[in-house]
C-alpha cells in the first residue's frame, strides 16, 4: 500500500457500465469529485473496529466528546456500519450492502457520511460516498485507512486485538500494511498489550495504550 492523502485527492473515475461488443470490452466511466473537505482541529481520530472492549471502555462516550479547551483534543470518529447503529460516527464505512441497509432504513445516511464501494453507490444513488481509491481491504480495516487518508497525526484504534472476530483471514496483515504505509502517523493501539499482535507493536510508528491513559490523554 502507498500512502495517499485527501488533500491531494481531486476525485477519480468510476466505471458505471461495461459490456462486450465485437469482441471488445466497452466501459462507460464517470468522474466523481472529492466531496469531502475534512477540517480537523486536533489531528486526532478514534477508530472503533468492534465492540470487543465495551466492558473496559464505552466507546459511545466518544459521540459527545468535546476535547478540552476550544476542542483542541477533539477526536473524529470512524467505524463500520455496525458501530454506526450504536452511535453517530463522523465517518462510517462498509462494503456489505446488508450492513448498510439498516442505515438507509433508519435514515442515518440522510444526515451522516457513510462510505462504500462504487457498486453500492450505483445501487443506491445519492445515499453514500465513494471510498477513495478503492483499497483492497476488508470492511473492519477501511475505517483505519480513511482516518489515515484524512491526514490525522494520531489515530487511536479501539476493538482491534488478536481476539477480534473478523472473518477475513489476512486482516491482521492488512492493518500492518496500513500502519507501515502511513509511517508519518502515530497509531495508538488501545487495550491490553498482551492481546495485541506482535506485527503491529513492531512497527516503528505504533504505541500501545491502556484505557486509563487513553481517557487522560484525550480528555474523554
Amino acid at each position: 500500500m502507498e500512502a495517499r492523502y485527501r488533500q491531494d485527492y481531486p476525485g477519480e473515475f468510476v466505471i458505471t457500465h461495461s459490456k462486450w461488443a465485437g469482441g471488445k470490452k466497452q466501459e462507460t466511466r464517470e468522474w466523481i469529485e472529492n466531496p469531502i473537505d475534512n477540517q480537523h482541529l486536533s489531528g486526532r481520530a478514534a477508530v472503533i473496529g468492534s465492540s470487543d472492549d465495551r466492558d473496559s471502555f464505552d466507546y459511545q462516550r466518544l459521540e459527545k466528546h468535546r476535547g478540552g479547551l476550544l476542542s483542541s483534543l477533539k477526536l473524529q470518529t470512524y467505524g463500520t456500519a455496525k458501530i454506526a447503529l450504536e452511535m453517530r460516527l463522523d465517518f462510517a464505512v462498509d462494503i456489505d450492502f446488508g450492513n448498510l441497509q439498516p442505515l438507509i432504513d433508519n435514515k442515518y445516511v440522510e444526515s451522516n457520511i457513510v462510505y462504500t464501494s462504487a457498486k453500492n453507490c450505483l445501487r443506491q444513488p445519492g445515499e453514500f460516498y465513494l471510498i477513495p481509491l478503492n483499497p483492497h481491504l476488508c470492511a473492519e480495516i477501511l475505517p483505519i485507512y480513511l482516518a489515515a487518508f484524512d491526514g490525522h497525526n494520531e489515530i487511536f484504534l479501539h476493538g482491534y486485538s488478536r481476539e477480534t472476530n473478523i472473518r477475513h483471514q489476512g486482516w491482521i496483515d492488512q492493518v500492518t500494511s496500513v500502519i507501515n504505509a502511513y509511517s508519518g502517523i502515530t497509531f495508538f493501539i488501545v487495550g491490553n498489550e498482551l492481546n495485541m499482535p506482535d506485527a503491529w507493536l513492531e512497527c516503528s510508528n505504533t504505541k500501545s495504550m491502556n484505557f486509563r491513559n487513553f481517557i487522560t490523554y484525550c480528555d474523554v
